[in-house]
Formats: C-alpha cells, sequence, structure tokens
C-alpha cells in the first residue's frame, strides 16, 4: 500500500467523488476521459466552480412571510477534459477494441490524478498505451491542466488523431443530473456560450447562468499544433512510435467575460512541467506542517491523510471570499451550499495548522455580514442571523424546522471567531472583524431570547444539532455555545472597545445578565438535550431494521421529533467544544445516556462520539468511531459517496485525532495535551502552529517530546503524559 495514493482499477460513480481533484475554485470529476472507452452512461465528467451558480424560484404549497424565496444552486458544467483518439482512422473505442487494463491513482503528494490505459486492437492486435495526467492547480486557482500522453507498445508506426474538448453535458443518467436543475436547460446554457477565438492556440467559452445572470469564461489552450473544428473542439495530427505523443491542454476560469488577461497568458503559457513543479512545491510545503505520521496502523495513516487531503482541495491556497461547500468541489450534494460544517467541524484543522486558511473562511462570513443583519431584519430582531446554508449569503433553506429556527450557526462562527483568536493573537482581525461579528450575533441571541422569572434567560423555539429534534425550548447546545460566546465578548472587552456598534450599556449589561442566567435543563450530571426531551418516549434502536436506517427516510418528523433519538451528537458536542466546561463526571453520564440512542445517521456524528470516548478512556470505542469517520468515504460507509465527498467527517477525521487522541484543548494561556496511542499505533507524529510558532510533537508509547519551542514556553510532564504550551506570544 502507498500511504500517499489512492488508486483503483474500475471506474465507479463512489470512485470518481474519492479522485476528484480540486483547489478551492475549480473542482473537476471525471473519471471518463476518452468516452470511447466506457460503457456506463451513470458516470459523468464534471466540473464545478466555487461560486458560480445560478437560482430557481422555491415552490412552496403554503408559503408564509419570510420564507426565502429562491435558491441558489451550482452548476454542475460539462468538463473540458475530453479526448478522443483514432488510430489510422480507427476509433479507439469498445467497438474497434478492448480495454487491456487500467488504473486510476490519485497522489496526496503531488496533487495530480493518473489515468492509465492499455487498449488492443481487435482487428490487428495493435496496442495503445495512454496515460492522462490531470491537477487544479494550488499555486494558481484558475488553472486547470491535462496532459494526454499515447505511444505505440507493439507496433512500430501509425497515424494518430487526438480530438479534444467538453464532455457532454450532465442529463438524466449522469450521476450528477438533479432534476431541480431543470430549469436551468443545460442545452439553453449551452447555446448560449460565447466562442471566441483569442489567439492561434486560445479559445474562449463562456457560460451563462440564466437566472443570477453570472458569467463563466474557460479559455483553453494546448501546446501542440492543430485546428479549432468547433465550439471548444480542437484537433491535432501525429505520427505514433514508440515515444509517447504528448497534448497538453490548459483551461483557465475567469468569472466575468472572457478577457485574455496578463495572468490567463502568462499561465496559459507555462509548460506543463513547470505546472507539475509547482504544485509538488505547494503541497510539499502543506504536508510540511499539516502531515500526522501514524506508525503501526497504514489503513488510519492512509485515512488521515486523505482526509486533511481533501479539506486542502476544498479550500485552496489562495481563493479568497468563498467558503466550502458541505461536498467540496467533488460532487452537487447539498447544491454546493455551505454550513455550520464549515466552522465546528472543518475548520479547526486549519486554525491548528494553517490560520490564514482560518481567516479566510471569517472572512466569508464577515463580507456576507449585511446578508445576515438583513435575515435577522426580516424575522423583526436585531443583530444578525447567518443562513443555515448559502452560497452567495442569502438563506436557501425551504424548510425552516431545520434551518432558520437552528440559530446556533451564529455561535458556531462565534466560536470559530474565538478559537481563531485564542491560538492566533490576531488583534487586528479581532478589532476590524471578530468583535463585530461577536456583536451582532450577541445581539441577536439577546433579541431572540428572553428572561424568565423562574428559569433566567431561555432561548426558545430552536433546533439544535440534532436534526432529528425540533422547534424546542431550551437546546442545550445552543444554550452552551451562546453563553460561551456572551461571556468571551464581555470577559474580553469593555463595551469602550466595542462602542462603534452602538452598544448601549442597558445592553451590555443584559449581555453579561444573559451568560450569567442562562438556563440548563438538569437532573444531576445529566444534562437534558432541551426542556421537554426527558420527558418524551425513548426509542429502543436494537428494535429498528437495519434496513430502516437512515430513520428520516422511513419516518415522518413529527414521528421523529416526539422521541428520544437522535441522528448525530447534539450535548456531547458542547462537552467536546467546550471540555473545560464539564467534569469527566458530567461527560460519563451523559456519554451513558446519550449514546445508546444516537443513531449516527449523519457523518457528522462519530467524530464527536469517539472524542467524547477518548476523554473517558474509552480506547476502543474512540478508535472504533475513529475509523468509522476516516472511511466514511474511502468505504462509503453512507452509501453517497457518489454525491460527494464528506467534508464534515473529513475534518472530524482530524479533531477526532487531535482533540481526541492526543487531547488536545487550548484557552487564552496555553494549549494543552494529553496524548495516547490507540490500539496498534506504536508511535506518532504531528504538528500545531500556535501563536506563530509550529511545535513538532511525537508520542510513543514511552516519551513525548516535543521540537520548536524557545525559552520556557513547554512543559512536559512524562508521568502523567501531559504537555503544556504556554502562550508566551
Amino acid at each position: 500500500m502507498d500511504l500517499w495514493k489512492i488508486t483503483a482499477t474500475q471506474p465507479t460513480r463512489e470512485l470518481a467523488s474519492k479522485l476528484t481533484v480540486s483547489n478551492g475554485l475549480v473542482g473537476v470529476k471525471d473519471l471518463v476521459e476518452v468516452p470511447q472507452l466506457q460503457n456506463d452512461p451513470s458516470m459523468a465528467a464534471v466540473v464545478y466552480v466555487n461560486g458560480f451558480y445560478d437560482y430557481e424560484p422555491i415552490q412552496y404549497g403554503e408559503a408564509q412571510f419570510g420564507f426565502p424565496k429562491r435558491n441558489q444552486t451550482m452548476i454542475p458544467l460539462p468538463a473540458p477534459t475530453r479526448f478522443e483518439l483514432w488510430l489510422d482512422d480507427v476509433p479507439v473505442d469498445l467497438e474497434q477494441g478492448r480495454l487491456v487494463s487500467q488504473q486510476y491513482t490519485l497522489s496526496m503528494a503531488n496533487g495530480q490524478f493518473s489515468h492509465e490505459l492499455v487498449w488492443e486492437e481487435h482487428a490487428t492486435g495493435r496496442q495503445l498505451a495512454i496515460t492522462i495526467t490531470r491537477l487544479t492547480s494550488l499555486k494558481t486557482s484558475a488553472l486547470l491542466t491535462q496532459q494526454i500522453a499515447v505511444k505505440a507498445l507493439n507496433f512500430e508506426t501509425g497515424h494518430l488523431r487526438i480530438i479534444s474538448g467538453l464532455h457532454a453535458p450532465v442529463t438524466s443518467q449522469s450521476a450528477d443530473f438533479d432534476p431541480r436543475l431543470a430549469h436551468f436547460d443545460v442545452d439553453e446554457i449551452l447555446a448560449n456560450q460565447q466562442s471566441q477565438q483569442l489567439s492561434p492556440t486560445v479559445r474562449a467559452l463562456t457560460f451563462n447562468a440564466l437566472q443570477s445572470q453570472q458569467q463563466l469564461s474557460l479559455l483553453m489552450s494546448y501546446d501542440q499544433p492543430g485546428e479549432w473544428v468547433t465550439d471548444g473542439d480542437w484537433t491535432g495530427e501525429f505520427e505514433l512510435s514508440a515515444t509517447p505523443v504528448t497534448v497538453t491542454k490548459k483551461i483557465w476560469f475567469e468569472l466575468g467575460a472572457a478577457e485574455l488577461s496578463a495572468a490567463a497568458e502568462t499561465n496559459l503559457a507555462a509548460s506543463f512541467t513547470a505546472i507539475t513543479q509547482a504544485q509538488t512545491a505547494a503541497l510539499t510545503e502543506f504536508w510540511s506542517t499539516s502531515d500526522i505520521k501514524i506508525t503501526g496502523d497504514d489503513a488510519s495513516q492512509l485515512g488521515i491523510r486523505f482526509s486533511q487531503f481533501g479539506l486542502l482541495q476544498a479550500v485552496g491556497l489562495h481563493e479568497d471570499g468563498r467558503g466550502i461547500a458541505a461536498k467540496g468541489l467533488t460532487g452537487s450534494g447539498y447544491n454546493g451550499h455551505y454550513f455550520w460544517d464549515t466552522e465546528i467541524y472543518e475548520a479547526p484543522f486549519f486554525y491548528w495548522n494553517h490560520p490564514e486558511l482560518a481567516k479566510r473562511l471569517l472572512m466569508v462570513r464577515f463580507q456576507q455580514l449585511p446578508h445576515a443583519k438583513a435575515y435577522a431584519q426580516s424575522l423583526g430582531l436585531a443583530g444578525a442571523l447567518f443562513p443555515w446554508r448559502t452560497i452567495n449569503g442569502e438563506e436557501a433553506s425551504a424548510y425552516f424546522p431545520a434551518s432558520t429556527a437552528a440559530i446556533h450557526i451564529d455561535a458556531d462562527i462565534a466560536y470559530l471567531v474565538i478559537r481563531y483568536y485564542q491560538i492566533t493573537r490576531d488583534a487586528a482581525f479581532m478589532r476590524d472583524y471578530g468583535q463585530e461579528l461577536l456583536v451582532e450575533t450577541s445581539r441577536f441571541y439577546l433579541n431572540y431570547g428572553n428572561f424568565d422569572d423562574e428559569k433566567g434567560f431561555v432561548l426558545n423555539t430552536v433546533t439544535g444539532p440534532d436534526e432529528y429534534t425540533a422547534l424546542v425550548n431550551n437546546n442545550a447546545y445552543t444554550n452552551y455555545l451562546v453563553q460561551f460566546e456572551l461571556r468571551y465578548l464581555t470577559d474580553h472587552f469593555s463595551q469602550k472597545d466595542i462602542g462603534r456598534f452602538k452598544v448601549s450599556q442597558r445592553e451590555w449589561t443584559s449581555f453579561q445578565k444573559a451568560a450569567d442566567q442562562m438556563h440548563f435543563e438538569t437532573r444531576g450530571d445529566l444534562i437534558a438535550q432541551d426542556d421537554s426531551f426527558l420527558s418524551k418516549k425513548r426509542l429502543d434502536l436494537s428494535r429498528i431494521p437495519k434496513d430502516q436506517f437512515p430513520l428520516l427516510t422511513h419516518f415522518h418528523p413529527l414521528v421523529l421529533y416526539r422521541l428520544q433519538v437522535l441522528k448525530q451528537a447534539d450535548l456531547l458536542l458542547a462537552m467536546v467544544l467546550l471540555p473545560e466546561q464539564f467534569s469527566d463526571a458530567q461527560v460519563q453520564t451523559n456519554y451513558d445516556y446519550y449514546e445508546p440512542i444516537t443513531t449516527h445517521d449523519s457523518s457528522l456524528s462519530p467524530a464527536i462520539y469517539a472524542i467524547a470516548a477518548a476523554r473517558l478512556g474509552k480506547h476502543d470505542g474512540a478508535i472504533n468511531f475513529f475509523k468509522r469517520t476516516i472511511n466514511t468515504d474511502l468505504a462509503n460507509t453512507q452509501g453517497n459517496t457518489a454525491d460527494g465527498l464528506h467534508l464534515a467527517a473529513m475534518g472530524g477525521s482530524w479533531i477526532t485525532f487531535a482533540w481526541g487522541m492526543m487531547g488536545l484543548t487550548v484557552n487564552d494561556e496555553a494549549a494543552s495535551l494529553h496524548p495516547y496511542l490507540p490500539t496498534g499505533w506504536t508511535a506518532c507524529q504531528f504538528r500545531l502552529r500556535y501563536r506563530d510558532t509550529v511545535y513538532t510533537i511525537k508520542v510513543t508509547a514511552t516519551a513525548l517530546t516535543v521540537t520548536g519551542a524557545t525559552e520556557d514556553e513547554v512543559t512536559i510532564d512524562q508521568k502523567k503524559r501531559t504537555i503544556k504550551i504556554l502562550a508566551t506570544r
């Protein structure tokens, strides 16, 4: 097993998601570059561009005031990666020949996808070796590069024709077709392409999104002489020999009109060697501060690298102004929307390894703050309410019990603001952006909730993380996260600090009072998920047939909402995010109560229970949940990897390792670790970037070591197996 590669020999829809190459802006999902050599009509070749979307009207049976009126949907476009081959006027296809062998590979070390094939002609036995290599540049995110190399294997000469252009549009037979996109009218999009030849080697195609009026231009060029025959199609003629014929195709993506800018011209002129070398260099630098080395468990080693690589591909290194879609750029699941997954599951990897990328994710939210304020106003409330699912900052969910009511989204964003600040001490960010996010979301909570004479501050009619429970009073997760936000704001800043946001003394005092009087329903160490949860009938999951999971596909929401059953971690998630607020006895009591009624129907769930289990010393349970998380897509455990990868599970893999096995926590004064090695692991090594210093931490069965420290920053207790890194900067 090569622990830096994902390999396979047979194309499947699931494999297409796993082998997608993307860079935060462009994602290419294509295992059928030579369509003549494939016979599965469900295998689509598509490109996704982060931020290129169209609208569709949301249809309601009974629309009510304030409901979102339109949905945003990322558009799956036909990939410009198609090659057709002819050998002496014989099509290289499955009628005239057969595939002798093929192998797909995605390298996480150099960021390249490759597809190696051997085709044999029926009539003559002649064999061609075909290799296709593709990458989306991490250095220049607008650039997609694909090279085809063809050589004769068992004959000396022949004539080769290569035709290249767009794949066919996504149709109802294809994996990525979504009937909700019918109003986009793919045929009309293609008909509206504006095609112009900018130079003998460069041609532009412009896609027009019909409703949003966005334009996306593709500038295409080839490094070999050829002829442009139709829109987007290019033909080259070559003489074959044992030396490979290579053609490199480069595509430049621009949102807007097709203009050959200086940047486009320079990058389209770059050689394939230069582009691949830059890609390798970018990944070498990325892994130098990110790689987790696990000794003794190859499956976990491969899985954690695949998760980290997936996170990188989703956010990229240079793409400002765009968030991480729930499926990244690997599929059309969830319409390309950004969720709370970003702040809670995906961002921790970045703020502990690449804080500049975590800051970029926060800036996406800040840039959409005007939409969030308008959304709160539409509910008659002050402050800002961020959308549950969105691309452009507007709420795109039609089902408010599982979206608008999930007001914890604001506290999730605030949590990222606070953790980013604690780890980086980026005072400029906090002053210019973070404080406003904290104030406006806190202001919303103060308006949404109210003070009750008996309970204190309450947040009624909300939905927490558990999607099998909705519209309840005082969801514990929400209340804990809001309390954390309010306390951090009022403990670390003064009214004077945030006076520019028109915070009155009365409002400031109310922030403090709400934090101090936040209501929680408890029975000793047992904390109720919400005010009514413990009074509901408890569902015995062992009595539910396995073919009825996930429950949401077999039971009406009103059935699930009335039962003690969880889709995913809820209260336990608060305990994982705020470990300092809960005793081990509380975690134990609530783990034992809630885990048996948690279905883990959501891929977001196993990681959280893994972290809680690790804290409690349930090491077997922790590693089992960890392996379930890292294999979400590698083993298609959710059964829907064909729709795209589960980015939250990829983030969950990292936090399970870091927060669970390594016991990583942080506050304003220090970062602390309490690591252990799961069964089968003989050692592990990883890095963290804390207060602008990169620390290398090595864990073995007998010793803990930390390098990269200066002065007296690090204290290690070998007997107690603890590490403390003081915040000296």
